[in-house]
């Protein structure tokens, strides 16, 4: 019969295993180690903890070198280590990982240049919900406090035991356990934050208690984290990119006889999003071992994320692109591309008021809840182990209140402009706007007063599986890893409308009458104060490059939010033709064999997995008339236009089988080689799937002759059909993919490696614009003022032009490599560096079968990089670490044919420690200390069309950990 220590039989491994003892990380080896083998004495077995960046350093490439599989790890010591605020501030070291940020926090993680919603994320070996508003696989790090984590491993390979959904990569994190901690022991922290834009000093609290009994077979574990944190993150934006017009006014301080076209901006934006962000987590952790063979534990977890927040903007629609307001326009050196306009109220020589620019805003109160419950237990047999677990994860999220507001300045400025240059959006108006909105001069109220839209889901999944590993003496076969595994995950979401409307207006009346139009009502008895009570005394200030203007007007939301509650009545409906949902039954079952010959070993398996997803969304269309009658006066909402909508289901089932094999040749105690072969998948995102479809005809000739019929096939100057959706014939994401690494492991915590990959992928997901041919349900409308004439839409093909959806992309390749090396000098001072370079092809885009474009795999960049340089003593600690990831493909634009870019982007991090005693530590760090902000741009490198940059700030931490 084979032994649990079969695969140090060795003398190869047993001198290995012999020098990670002398390292003081067996402790860390066992517990990740434990799929392969576990000791018998395992309940005796010290668990030895690491401090300090060389100790979880070699922990970390311990790891690494013992897997069966192409993993990388950190633990607890560097999880915990300034600047890391979260698991994915530590992932970032990682080789191959990129990760994102939100406010300055680490939110998703990218692995190998592809997409974060690529990367699949576990808590425990399970699903964890996350969600916040807008449902989406990839996992919010933004949730999760670090303290709570053990250690993490990120699987670059796939093993069958292993979870579908990382095409990128799975990363598994693991909370602390009590029988693993020392008795009465635990962690404090408290730090203060400071940012560069805020300029406001922030606490954060973290702590751990963990408990056990003197048998060790009984513990409980406690732990808790809460940060109030400001968020202020800045942009420029282009938001409507596809908008041609004709000039004929001035190009350059030239006449253009006959008129040029050229493209312009439809719509700009400059914006300030202050948010105040709470986050509290809390773990509650039980382990009971009845008996030496039986093991038995529950997990609860209760995250909640807090983001209320302010949004001002400046925006500049295209209202006044016309020689009544020109006073120059600036093209490119081909006269294509309009770099910029001037605008004043007199241009066309009659004074016209600009209702430009447009002061915009948005007040939320906003939350997220995430809560998980989880069963574990165990069983230890001769020759075998049993593993159980079960549980439920649900999440909502979404505003309890929101509202949103808009002013024109009108006669408060006499002229402004724009230009979009050297990677920039800069813009300027009249100096002296704010002191005339103080004054009563312009600021007139958006028709349609304070109302607002927003989101709100809610994510749920119900999991349980089963694990068996049988230790067998078959040959080279030593052990059998037999599972299964079902989930039954569903998301929803649903949009909601709040109005602000007149204490005179009887809501309840015309409800119980059943004539209330809000969309109508609104408009008439909404509720908006005067500028000149809500606007602020100056302009925004602190603001960085990514908002370049001489004058930022803006209201104060606090000030506005106590005029329309006193004043107005509050009233929120829901909105049933906004909503969508996804419901996914799983089923997987596995076998794997790990195996091991003299200095070879590893493991081959295959996964099979049954997938079946109804998506359903309530599919609007709309009939758009225009505004006003034949004599000109405006008419009501309710027959400017006419709508219907349907709630629509669609069932999707495929079944994939997923093989695996992993192989590792240990060459001798420095040298490691490994292959990996793999098909693995990833499923569409919930957005892509279920969001529901909007349709639009919009007719200027109709409201002409109200008598007439719609022709809906003709698209004129800008009548036709619009809109948007998602595609619930998406296919899952398919890879093959392969690996191979050599590996030098030298010294005390040193070594480098070099890993060759590729992979290849259909169905990858990209988001486009298109113009395509739409089809029924046919609908019949009741038009208003055309005696009550009834039409049919729909049914027949009919053309959508610049319709948003996603489309599967086909033959898509990425492959590459990825190097890393770490090195620790006698004196104290080490150095870590990776580089990961990504080649993706140029695939095919279809659309229900057919090509419509080509793009690259959208979240991918060519190079992605992290050097970090540190000394470490017995009391003093410091890191500088530099980040670097290349120009990322965004999305595809199909009706220009050209993908959107993110420039480079690359940041440097700083972060010192003091130990003032063996159990007090004192930390500082600075978290982008280069003040690195990001552009996005449309085109290539020879013809960039500026998109959007941001800059989300330079912050600072102080604070002190305290173990016990």
């Amino acid at each position: 019969m084979a032994t649990r220590n079969a695969l140090y039989d060795t003398p190869l491994k047993r001198g290995f295993i012999k020098s990670l003892l002398c390292l003081s990380v067996l402790g860390a080896i066992g517990s990740v180690h434990a799929q392969d083998t576990q000791p018998e004495d395992e309940e005796t077995t010290e668990v030895i903890e690491v401090r300090g960046i060389r100790a979880s350093s070699a922990e970390n490439l311990a790891i690494k070198r013992l897997s069966n599989a192409t993993v990388d790890a950190i633990t607890a010591e560097d999880i915990g280590k300034f600047p890391d605020k979260n698991v994915a501030d530590s992932l970032q070291r990682v080789p191959g990982v990129v990760i994102q940020r939100d406010g300055g926090e680490g939110a998703t993680v990218s692995i190998r240049g592809l997409s974060s919603d690529l990367t699949f994320t576990q808590l425990n070996g399970n699903f964890i919900a996350s969600s916040p508003g807008e449902p989406a696989r990839s996992f919010s790090y933004a949730l999760l406090p670090s303290t709570m984590i053990s250690r993490v491993e990120v699987y670059k390979s796939s093993e069958a035991r292993l979870d579908e959904g990382g095409i990128g990569g799975t990363v598994i994190m693991h909370s602390r356990r009590p029988l693993e901690m020392e008795a009465n022991s635990g962690i404090l922290n408290i730090e203060y934050t400071n940012a560069d834009i805020t300029d406001k000093y922030e606490p954060q609290f973290s702590g751990i208690y963990s408990w056990k009994n003197d048998d060790e077979d009984l513990g409980f574990l406690v732990g808790y984290t809460k940060q109030d944190r400001i968020n202020r993150a800045q942009s420029s934006r282009v938001n409507i990119l596809n908008q041609n017009f004709y000039y004929t006014e001035m190009v350059n301080q030239q006449t253009i006889d006959g008129g040029a076209q050229g493209y312009a901006p439809q719509s700009m934006v400059q914006e300030v999003l202050e948010e105040q962000r709470e986050r509290e987590g809390v773990q509650i952790t039980a382990q009971w071992r009845p008996t030496e063979r039986l093991e038995l534990g529950m997990n609860y977890f209760r995250f909640t994320l807090g983001q209320d927040s302010i949004l001002n903007q400046l925006e500049y629609p295209e209202w006044n692109n016309n020689d009544n307001f020109w006073t120059d326009i600036r093209v490119d050196a081909e006269a294509e591309y309009v770099t910029g306009i001037d605008y004043a109220s007199g241009a066309g020589g009659t004074f016209m008021p600009s209702a430009i620019p447009r002061i915009n805003g948005e007040y939320t109160i906003e939350e997220s809840t995430s809560d998980t419950f989880d069963f574990f237990a165990s069983y230890e047999g001769d020759d075998f182990n049993v593993k159980m677990s079960a549980g439920h994860t649900e999440a909502e999220g979404g505003p309890s209140e929101k509202f949103r507001a808009a002013y024109y300045l009108n006669e408060a400025s006499s002229y402004y402009g724009w230009d979009l240059t050297n990677k920039e959006m800069t813009t300027y108006m009249d100096p002296s706007a704010i002191d005339n909105l103080k004054a009563g001069i312009g600021g007139d109220a958006d028709v349609g007063a304070t109302d607002s839209s927003f989101v709100s889901g809610t994510q749920e999944e119900t999991y349980a599986s089963i694990d068996v590993d049988y230790y067998v003496d078959w040959g080279v076969v030593e052990k059998l890893v037999l599972g299964a595994k079902y989930r039954d995950g569903e998301i929803h979401r649903e949009t909601r409308n709040s109005f602000y409307l007149s204490p005179d207006f009887d809501i309840a009346g015309e409800e119980a009458e059943g004539t209330i139009d809000l969309d109508d009502d609104y408009s008439r008895n909404g509720g908006i104060p005067n500028i000149t009570d809500v606007i602020l005394s100056g302009s925004l200030d602190n603001l960085s490059d990514a908002i370049n203007t001489n004058l930022f007007p803006a209201v104060d939301w606090y000030r506005y939010r106590d005029l329309v509650n006193e004043n107005f009545v509050h009233y929120t409906r829901f909105e049933d033709n906004y909503v969508y949902d996804v419901n996914e039954k799983i089923t997987a079952a596995y076998v794997q064999a790990d195996y091991s010959y003299k200095e070879i070993r590893g493991n081959v398996g295959v996964r099979v997995v049954r997938n079946k997803t109804i998506s359903g969304s309530s599919d609007k269309i709309t009939y758009r008339l225009d505004w006003t009658d034949d004599d000109g006066a405006e008419l009501p909402i309710d027959q400017q236009r006419v709508e219907d909508f349907v709630y629509i289901e669609k069932e999707n089932t495929y079944t994939e089988v997923l093989p695996s094999l992993n192989i590792v040749w240990d060459i001798n105690e420095n040298w490691v080689l490994r292959g990996a072969a793999a098909k693995v998948m990833a499923r569409p995102g919930y957005n892509s799937l279920g969001q529901f479809q909007t349709l639009t005809y919009t007719s200027s000739e109709y409201s002409a002759d109200r008598s007439g019929e719609p022709n809906f096939d003709e698209v004129i100057d800008g009548e036709g059909w619009t809109g948007s959706g998602g595609n619930n014939n998406l296919q899952p994401f398919l890879s093959t993919q392969f690996d191979m690494s050599l590996e030098y492991y030298y010294g005390e915590g040193s070594g480098m490696g070099l890993a060759l990959f590729k992979k290849d992928v259909d169905n990858f997901v990209v988001p486009l614009i298109i113009d395509i041919t739409q089809s029924g349900p046919e609908r019949q409308f009741t038009l208003p003022n055309a005696n009550d004439k009834v039409i049919t839409a729909g049914g027949d093909d009919f053309t959508v032009r610049e319709f948003s959806t996603s489309a599967n992309g086909t033959d898509a390749s990425s492959q590459g490599m990825e190097v890393f090396i770490q090195h620790f000098f006698d004196n104290g001072f080490g150095v870590y560096a990776n580089y990961t370079y990504n080649d993706t092809n140029q695939a095919n885009v279809e659309l229900d079968g057919q090509k419509v474009g080509e793009s690259p795999l959208t979240g991918s960049s060519k190079n992605q990089m992290n050097f970090s340089i540190f000394y470490e003593d017995d009391l003093f600690s410091v890191r500088a670490s530099y980040n670097r990831r290349g120009k990322t493909v965004q999305g595809y634009n199909a009706s220009w044919e050209k993908n959107y870019f993110q420039d480079p982007y690359a940041q440097v991090d700083l972060n010192a420690s003091y130990n003032f005693s063996e159990n007090l530590v004192f930390s500082a760090s600075v978290i982008n200390l280069t003040k690195s902000d990001t552009y996005t741009y449309l085109g290539d490198d020879t013809d960039k069309r500026f998109v959007q940059n941001a800059y989300a700030g330079r912050r600072f931490y102080a604070g002190a950990t305290y173990r016990f």
